[in-house]
């Protein structure tokens, strides 16, 4: 994908803004050419179609999505409880009224077509934050750190889930109970190995 301008992120994060709160198909091309204060011959000029602005639209969303819950984590003074901050800042996520569940797990329900372009952007991000995990894992002294970090991307993943159906944020608080009993069963006694 060629390097996007300053300009084109903006409309790009913008269309993903979009997208996240009305669908990817409800929105159509007008919408995002509107809201974006440019025409949809431009936005074309500058994505292809829309599937190339989706695409883009998750490039853009990245950084911020997959920071806006690691950097509080990362604050944390040792890997298991980075591990326990990252999914209480979920817990807090979850209890915001504004909280519509992942972004990337949204649109890759919402895009059947499995050669869509924005699937290979969805897959990268959902394979950094398992490895932000598996990190984590291994550095708190897991015997079994990509085991450790699939398991917890997998109760990551089922706490939004649930939290959207469900309306509410128990799924989160039950789920963080279960993390703490996983960490406790395939961690070392102390927990934490670098820290």
């Amino acid at each position: 994908m060629v390097p996007m301008t300053q300009s084109d992120t903006r409309v790009a994060q913008l269309a993903g803004e979009l997208f996240h709160e009305h669908g990817i198909n409800a929105t159509g091309v007008e919408a995002l050419s509107k809201a974006a204060g440019i025409s949809k011959r431009t936005l074309y000029e500058r994505f292809g179609n829309k599937d190339g602005l989706i695409a883009a639209a998750f490039v853009a969303f990245d950084d911020p999505v997959f920071e806006r819950f690691t950097k509080p984590a990362e604050l944390a003074p040792t890997p298991r409880r980075q591990i326990e901050q990252l999914f209480a800042e979920l817990e807090a996520g979850i209890a915001s009224p504004e909280f519509r569940g992942c972004p990337f797990t949204n649109a890759s329900s919402e895009l059947c077509d499995p050669d869509h372009p924005a699937h290979a952007v969805i897959r990268r991000h959902k394979d950094r934050f398992r490895r932000w995990l598996v990190s984590r894992a291994r550095e708190a002294g897991a015997a079994d750190p990509a085991l450790l970090g699939r398991q917890l991307v997998i109760i990551y993943e089922g706490i939004q889930s649930q939290a959207l159906v469900q309306r509410s944020a128990k799924p989160a608080r039950d789920g963080r109970r279960l993390v703490g009993a996983l960490l406790d069963a395939a961690l070392p006694v102390s927990g934490d190995t670098h820290g």
